[in-house]
């Protein structure tokens, strides 16, 4: 039998069992969840900030992904992922957005940040020598996963690029990138423009 949280805190009474219930709940649900609450609770405004991340990749990602701050659908589909903001399909807590879901700008920063902290910057440190590339390494190497996948590196679809970065052939990179632009497609264009941005980023 489920209840609402809004139910639970309206019959509040300070009741032995009551306590236990609202302790056991604080205890499972994930800090950043927590402090998602906690800041809508207060109604404090979200306040994004790149905190390690590499700006210039950021910058990329943002020029060619677009912001939109009501929910839409893939444009290529015209169906599922239900996609918002700066390409975002799901909320901090994992949960899919809803056509007719709205944020604002400060929010879709702040989840553009988050994900790529908790989904992509993990995955891309795996890359061989990554500790010895520069920001701007780094950085169009995050705007191409955030287009293709965090976990790129070692798929059998990317098996050129995957060999390449583990031999530290870094002069051919910026070619390797443009082979990854879907030939013969409508997005073929635009994906190319984007792989030659971060090809150039990478030598820059």
């Amino acid at each position: 039998m489920t209840i609402k949280f809004i139910d639970a805190v309206k019959n509040h009474k300070d009741l032995e069992h009551q306590n236990r219930a609202w302790e056991f709940l604080q205890a499972s649900v994930h800090k950043e969840i927590l402090d998602e609450f906690a800041r809508i609770y207060r109604n404090q405004k979200v306040e994004p900030t790149l905190d390690g991340l590499p700006e210039p990749g950021i910058k990329l990602i943002k020029e060619f992904e677009g912001c939109k701050l009501k929910a839409y659908y893939d444009p290529l589909t015209n169906s599922l992922p239900i996609t918002i903001g700066w390409g975002s399909t799901r909320r901090k807590d994992g949960t899919r957005f809803m056509i007719g879901n709205k944020i604002t700008q400060e929010e879709a920063d702040d989840l553009l940040y988050y994900q790529l902290r908790r989904e992509f910057i993990p995955s891309l440190q795996k890359i061989p020598y990554w500790s010895e590339m520069n920001d701007r390494k780094r950085a169009a190497l995050l705007s191409f996963a955030y287009n293709l996948g965090a976990d790129f590196y070692g798929n059998p679809d990317f098996n050129t690029i995957t060999r390449v970065l583990k031999n530290k052939e870094w002069d051919k990179v910026p070619k390797t990138l443009e082979m990854y632009r879907n030939p013969g497609s409508n997005v073929e264009a635009g994906l190319l423009r984007r792989r030659k941005a971060e090809g150039k980023l990478w030598v820059s």
